[in-house]
């Protein structure tokens, strides 16, 4: 799934829409901290921290396989994503994907460098060293991605459009 596979922008309130192709560009870019929300099963929500980096048109993580984040992060399980770039602040929602594709695990070890200094090696479907992630524990690390529903962007700038909501098909 990518910008491609958008299925319609609709303003939140009388105010232009921002462009989804500008606030991607930003996400990708952006080195701040997400936060991932999921659900415990009859439990209150499980909101941690983590580094994010946007591959191929998708938000992707890493976490210890035996990690709280871990167990709750079953295929299909609908979880957010939330950050503060310098001009939105966005909330992603989706369902979440295990990788498992080593080419891909590849591509998202390359990105972590880039965005945060963090170079991760992939090994197989895990990443793995170099002393550990920021805030995520020792390695190995799975890698996940959130396949997006609905994406909103609220600007913390005197922005030239309002809150915005974009909401992606389904594969």
């Amino acid at each position: 799934m990518d910008e491609r596979l958008l299925t319609g922008t609709e303003a939140l309130i009388d105010a232009p829409s921002a462009d989804w192709t500008a606030v991607s560009r930003e996400l990708s870019e952006t080195a701040g901290t997400y936060w991932l929300t999921a659900t415990r099963a009859g439990s209150t929500p499980h909101t941690r921290p983590l580094l994010t980096v946007w591959s191929r048109g998708l938000p992707h993580f890493a976490c210890g396989p035996g990690s709280a984040k871990a167990r709750l992060l079953t295929e299909g399980a609908s979880v957010s994503l939330a950050v503060s770039t310098c001009r939105w602040d966005v909330v992603v929602e989706g369902s979440v994907e295990r990788v498992r594709d080593p080419e891909r695990v590849r591509v998202v070890a390359e990105t972590y460098p880039v965005v945060y200094g963090w170079a991760p090696l992939p090994e197989g479907d895990l990443l793995v060293g170099p002393d550990g992630a920021p805030s995520a524990g020792p390695p190995p690390y799975a890698v996940y991605a959130v396949r997006p529903s609905t994406v909103y962007a609220f600007p913390t700038d005197a922005a030239d459009h309002g809150p915005t909501r974009w909401r992606f098909e389904r594969p």
